[in-house]
């Protein structure tokens, strides 16, 4: 990680941020905590292949999150014209989050850095943040190809909410 980025950690208070989604004008992470836990889901683009793949296993396993009462959002830059066609064909539950010119994936340290192919993107990673704003759990991919086993995601969230 460079020296431009602080790699969060769990324990550490998750940096509170504000940007548009698809179901609201301002997503405002702080508010949103107030209902309970939330697990961000930073992803590298809509439509690409590994993202549908592991999106339409998240989509699958979105009953066992809502029982923990888990609330997922996946972020990424792309637009949120984009974000609603892909979330309309996948039939998600999920609000999508437009990250702005990737200022929340820089502040969460979730950017490719070490390839040459997609540095700069958004990494795949996963930060589960509690109603006390705490980040409990954190999944990150060694590059953005490796996908996260979300049998496994699922079993360490209930985990870190014990």
């Amino acid at each position: 990680m460079s020296d431009s980025f602080k790699e969060l950690e769990i324990g550490d208070t998750a940096p509170d941020f504000t940007m548009p989604s698809v179901d609201r004008k301002e997503f405002r992470l702080y508010e949103e905590l107030k209902k309970g836990p939330i697990l961000l889901n930073f992803y590298v683009g809509d439509f690409g292949i590994n993202c549908t793949i592991y999106m339409m296993k998240m989509i699958e396993l979105s009953p066992s999150f809502e029982k923990m009462g888990v609330r997922i959002f996946p972020i990424n830059p792309d637009g949120l014209e984009n974000h609603k066609i892909f979330r309309d064909r996948l039939s998600s539950p999920y609000d999508h989050i437009h990250d702005v010119k990737q200022e929340v994936s820089k502040t969460y340290g979730a950017i490719v850095e070490d390839s040459p192919i997609v540095k700069g993107f958004t990494n795949r990673e996963f930060f589960l943040i509690g109603k006390d704003r705490k980040i409990r759990y954190i999944w990150r991919a060694p590059v953005p190809k490796v996908l996260p086993d979300m049998d496994e995601v699922l079993s360490e969230v209930g985990k870190a909410l014990q």
